[in-house]
């Protein structure tokens, strides 16, 4: 069974906003990021946050004052995105400084390192305290070509730093998306003596558009290294199923530092960070980019994928 629930923008009124509900979601230049924050009636929003870039671009700035309008009582919180230990520290204050009960939390347009930071914030708060507590996800409708520019760092997500032994080889784990160069970047950062590299499942694929994009990139990057232990396929959409295919895609025939890169979808990425809670040795890596392709970054798709936090926490171990 799929976890969570695959509906269309258009249900989300009817799904999200029959009662009051506190929202949390990270705005961007991206259109996506405020969907979910539109389909509210302006009663239905009871408090909430919005994480917003410092020093964001006009786009950026245009989605924040568009959703700030229609919902005045959300508290906007700046997060510097070349400061990891600061935006930690951001997310969790501003995440524990309100009640989570029947919140909505849009984990759309946060950069992968966010979510996983968010998720661990997520995971240490009492669940009587994130109770209905769920989490949405629209989908893409296209990609750009390229998505951002060059990667300026390459670094351990906070809270997911893994235990590194300079004695053990590395095992490096990409779970690959629409971005080769950042792709090579890890793997010139980390020069893993083994190389695991995973493609979205194309049955479980967000669209079909994107699983080929993502088909074309996965063979390119796959040609140029020698060091590729294995491949293996993982799904876009089931957080606690690509938890499972790591579980038994990553080799334990020699005791290595295992450093986990999620380049694909935010719902895959969760799946990494629910996996890496629960082996506390692995690391997860983020690659910073300098800058995004903005004004063609992405488009709106048709879906939306709504799931109950309980059900990711509860059914890590099954």
């Amino acid at each position: 069974m799929e976890t969570g629930l695959n509906i269309p923008i258009t249900d989300l009124p009817a799904r999200l906003w029959t009662k009051p509900r506190p929202i949390i979601a990270r705005m961007s230049f991206e259109e996506r990021s405020a969907v979910v924050a539109r389909t509210a009636p302006p009663a239905m929003v009871r408090k909430g946050i919005l994480f917003v870039s410092e020093g964001r671009s006009e786009l950026s700035e245009a989605r924040v004052s568009d959703v700030t309008s229609l919902h005045p009582d959300l508290r906007v919180v700046e997060i510097r995105t070349s400061d990891p230990l600061g935006t930690a520290e951001r997310i969790n204050e501003a995440v524990n400084s309100m009640s989570l009960v029947d919140s909505v939390i849009d984990i759309t347009a946060f950069r992968r390192e966010e979510l996983l930071m968010l998720l661990a914030v997520l995971r240490g708060i009492d669940s009587s305290k994130r109770r209905n507590c769920e989490l949405v996800y629209v989908s893409a409708g296209d990609m750009a070509d390229p998505l951002s520019g060059k990667v300026t760092q390459c670094r351990s997500v906070v809270g997911y730093a893994g235990e590194m032994w300079p004695s053990r080889p590395t095992r490096l784990v990409i779970l690959m998306g629409f971005e080769i160069p950042r792709a090579r970047a890890i793997i010139e950062a980390y020069e893993p003596k083994y190389l695991v590299l995973g493609r979205g499942l194309r049955s479980e694929s967000i669209n079909q558009t994107l699983s080929d994009k993502n088909d074309i990139f996965f063979k390119e990057l796959a040609s140029n290294y020698a060091n590729i232990e294995s491949t293996f396929e993982f799904s876009a959409r089931d957080p606690l199923k690509v938890v499972k295919e790591l579980e038994s895609s990553i080799s334990k025939s020699e005791l290595s530092n295992v450093v986990i890169a999620p380049l694909h979808t935010k719902l895959s990425t969760i799946g990494v960070g629910l996996y890496a809670q629960s082996h506390r040795d692995v690391q997860v890596c983020y690659a910073e980019v300098g800058a995004y392709n903005e004004e063609n970054y992405s488009t709106v798709g048709s879906s939306a994928y709504v799931f109950p936090l309980t059900q990711l926490f509860a059914q890590r171990n099954s």
